[in-house]
């Protein structure tokens, strides 16, 4: 896979992650604010399950990518274990935690892109590409 196109997938997943963060912490206080927005605002229930399909193959791939390309699984590990969060979420088990699931999830996530990130940058310039 190309640098750029390696690049390009992260961005995607990181704007993923954050759009969820956005959706989970800044909608409950946008509503809470100005409750009069709930009407207008109001986001269907499948939204979340849809963020999670979206983010499942995305992170997977850019993730297990630059596992191979810089040999550490820790990101790679860290990015499975925020999309468990995530994903436990949407079960009726877990919905009285959903947020906290959610936003733990993401978080985790974001950061284990943010790591993939840096160090397959780290690994191209290394290797002089």
């Amino acid at each position: 896979m190309p640098p750029q196109y390696a690049n390009r997938l992260e961005t995607s997943a990181l704007l993923l992650s954050g759009l969820c963060l956005m959706h989970c912490l800044g909608l409950p206080l946008l509503l809470a604010a100005l409750p009069a927005l709930a009407t207008v605002l109001a986001v269907p229930e499948a939204v979340h399950f849809y963020l999670v399909i979206t983010a499942l193959p995305l992170s997977l791939t850019v993730l297990a990518y630059g596992s191979r390309q810089h040999k550490s699984f820790m990101p790679l590990a860290v990015g499975i274990l925020g999309l468990l969060f995530m994903t436990a979420a949407l079960t009726e088990k877990f919905h009285s935690d959903e947020i906290i699931l959610t936003v733990v999830g993401a978080a985790g996530l974001a950061l284990a892109h943010i790591k993939n990130w840096k160090r397959r940058s780290r690994c191209l310039a290394n290797s002089g590409i």
